[in-house]
C-alpha cells in the first residue's frame, strides 16, 4: 500500500488529503471536488453497486475507499486486482465516468472502542453481542468527514438479500440506522444494491463471474453469530437496542466531537453504556 494513497481519519475532518496522483487527476480533468462520491469499496458487492450507483447522471466520479478495521486479513493485492476489474467494467458501459485511484483508511482505536473495549458490557446488558454490526457503522463513520468535503455521498455494497444467506449486519432496520447516522451530517449513503435478490444479478453488473465471498479480505470473526450447525443466532429485539441505545448515539457522538478536535472515543464512547 503506498502511503500517499492513505486518508487520516482525523485529518479528514478538516482537510481531504488525497494523494498526489489523484489530485493531478482531478486537476487535468478539470473534476470538481463537490462532484466526486465515496465509494465503500471491499469485494464484490461493492463493486457492483458502485457500477449500478453510476446508472444515475449525478454520479460521474467515484472514490473508492478500503476501510480496514484491524480484524480483516489477506493478500492486499486483491483490493488493486478488484479495481482492475471494475475500472474496466466502467470503461465498457460508460462515457465519461471516472473511477479515481484507490484510497485506504484505518482507524484501528475507534473501531476498538465501538466493538472490543465494552463486549462483555454489551453483553451482560443486552444478553446478547455480536462486532459485526458495530463495525458496520464504524465503516460509515470513517468515511463520513470526507464525504462532507466531496459530494455528501457514499456509495455501499449492503445488501439485504445474499441467495439463501443473511447476514446479521444487513437486514431492512439494520441498515436503515446506517442511512440515519449518514443523514444526521447531510451525507447520503446510497445503498444501490441493496434490494438485488440473486448473487447471478450482481455478477451482470460487473460482467465478471465473482462468486460470493471471493476475491476479498476475510475476517477473524467470521461467523461469529452462528451455532456450531451454522444457524444465525438472531435475537432482532436485541440487536435493535444495542444499536439505537448504544452504536447509533455512540457514532453520533464521535463525529461530533472529531469536530472538535476530540478523539478520546473509549472516554466518548463509554458514555452510552
Amino acid at each position: 500500500m503506498d502511503n500517499g494513497n492513505f486518508i487520516d481519519f482525523k485529518k479528514s475532518f478538516k482537510k481531504t488529503n488525497l494523494s498526489k496522483e489523484t489530485m493531478d487527476i482531478i486537476n487535468n480533468k478539470g473534476i470538481n471536488l463537490e462532484n466526486i462520491t465515496i465509494g465503500e469499496f471491499s469485494g464484490r458487492d461493492s463493486a457492483a453497486a458502485i457500477i449500478k450507483a453510476m446508472e444515475s447522471e449525478e454520479i460521474n466520479v467515484v472514490l473508492p475507499i478500503v476501510a480496514f478495521t484491524g480484524t480483516d486479513y489477506g493478500d492486499i493485492n486483491i483490493f488493486y486486482k478488484n479495481w482492475e476489474i471494475l475500472n474496466r467494467r466502467i470503461n465498457q458501459i460508460y462515457k465519461n465516468k471516472t473511477l479515481l485511484p484507490l484510497h485506504f483508511m484505518f482507524e484501528p482505536k475507534l473501531w476498538n472502542a465501538l466493538n472490543g473495549r465494552f463486549a462483555v458490557e454489551i453483553l451482560k446488558k443486552y444478553n446478547y453481542y455480536t462486532p459485526c454490526i458495530g463495525c458496520h457503522a464504524y465503516l460509515r463513520i470513517i468515511r463520513i468527514p470526507l464525504a462532507k468535503q466531496l459530494s455528501g455521498k457514499i456509495i455501499s455494497g449492503e445488501r439485504i438479500h445474499h441467495n439463501n444467506d443473511f447476514k446479521i449486519d444487513q437486514f431492512k432496520e439494520v441498515l436503515e440506522i446506517y442511512h440515519k447516522l449518514c443523514n444526521d451530517f447531510d451525507v447520503e449513503l446510497l445503498l444501490s444494491v441493496k434490494d438485488i435478490l440473486d448473487g447471478d444479478r450482481v455478477k451482470e453488473i460487473i460482467g465478471y463471474k465473482w462468486e460470493q465471498g471471493k476475491n476479498q479480505f476475510s475476517c477473524v470473526f467470521s461467523g461469529n453469530y452462528r451455532d456450531k450447525d451454522g444457524k444465525v443466532i438472531f435475537d432482532k429485539e436485541n440487536i435493535l437496542s444495542i444499536l439505537n441505545e448504544f452504536t447509533y448515539p455512540s457514532s453520533v457522538e464521535i463525529i461530533k466531537k472529531g469536530y472538535e478536535g476530540d478523539f478520546r472515543y473509549i472516554e466518548i464512547v463509554k458514555n452510552f453504556i
